[in-house]
């Protein structure tokens, strides 16, 4: 039993119990959101596994659901619904939001996977230190975005409709099969030009980095330019601190490791881009938090006004 992996794994499953907790006191369908995450996890890397076998998991993990280890579907279910709790906070649109959710999960990927192989967490198979982004393939890079895009899709459509029909929430379960059927269609774009354009072990930089510049532009215009309705009463502060704290939690660890493994000296790009991505949790967090308590204040405003209004004072009486 490796003590590394272990403490990874205790950890990861007590901030997942937190957010369980959290999310339960906020309703079935919050609950059962983060627990569809879950399952998303470990049916992604389950699957990832068995059909494209392009990498694997070090067998030092204490607890696998076959070739999966159930902390990666637990760290999964804590990034993608993490994200989208800070979106909600933030306002952003409907429309919007599955993009927003995106570019947030994709950042922490982008600051830890590098670091993580170096860790043998994972073996990228036919990808040497050198190959795509530090020895990870650009192409994981555009799937974390279809990744989070499908399930944050299809999840806050079935939020929306369950909001009548109750009887609804129940299907949330069963989000993780066609938000992975929506992966695999969004990855066929890259699929089909990788090899076209770069046909190097670990290439498709350019595609990447169009799609991400996509996701990043939508994602700015909606939380700088576009936004929505006063969304305060989805997420409850406890889940929003919960999100931060989980996001700033895994920056950290990986983090420390990287510096700890003296791969600073050799690889000083991954140091910056990982100080900077866990530099820019702080503005978000504080940017959420006030566009949290701006909804909290204007939905108040509003109960106020609804109360003294004519029809509802004639209805008191």
């Amino acid at each position: 039993m490796n003590p590394d992996y272990l403490l990874l794994e205790i950890s990861a499953t007590a901030f997942f119990i937190g957010a369980a907790v959290a999310a339960l006191r906020r309703g079935r369908l919050p609950f059962f959101e983060l627990i569809s995450a879950a399952t998303f996890g470990i049916l992604l890397e389950e699957l990832d596994q068995l059909i494209f076998q392009t990498y694997h998991y070090n067998p030092a993990w204490t607890l696998e659901i076959d070739r999966a280890p159930v902390v990666i579907g637990l760290t999964w279910a804590l990034i993608i619904a993490g994200a989208m709790r800070i979106t909600d906070a933030l306002g952003v649109r409907r429309r919007y939001a599955p993009v927003v959710d995106s570019v947030l999960a994709i950042s922490l990927d982008l600051a830890f996977d590098a670091i993580a192989i170096r860790m043998g967490l994972w073996t990228w198979v036919g990808i040497d230190p050198g190959d795509g982004w530090f020895g990870v393939p650009y192409g994981n890079f555009y799937a974390w975005l279809f990744v989070t895009l499908g399930f944050s899709l299809l999840t806050r459509w079935l939020r929306d409709a369950a909001r009548t029909r109750p009887s609804l929430e129940w299907l949330q379960l069963l989000v993780p099969f066609p938000a992975f059927v929506l992966l695999i269609a969004g990855l066929i774009p890259f699929i089909l030009v990788k090899p076209l354009i770069d046909s190097a072990p670990g290439g498709g930089g350019l595609p990447f980095a169009l799609a991400m510049l996509a996701f990043l532009a939508v994602a700015v215009w909606a939380v700088a330019y576009d936004r929505g309705e006063p969304d305060g009463g989805r997420v409850a502060i406890l889940d929003l601190r919960l999100a931060s704290w989980t996001r700033v939690a895994i920056h950290g660890y990986f983090l420390a490791a990287l510096l700890v493994m003296g791969l600073a000296d050799d690889l000083p790009v991954l140091l910056v881009v990982a100080v900077a991505l866990l530099l820019v949790e702080l503005p978000l967090a504080l940017l959420a938090r006030r566009r949290h308590a701006d909804h909290a204040d204007h939905d108040t405003l509003t109960g106020r006004e609804a109360s003294s209004s004519p029809a509802s004072v004639a209805a008191s009486r």
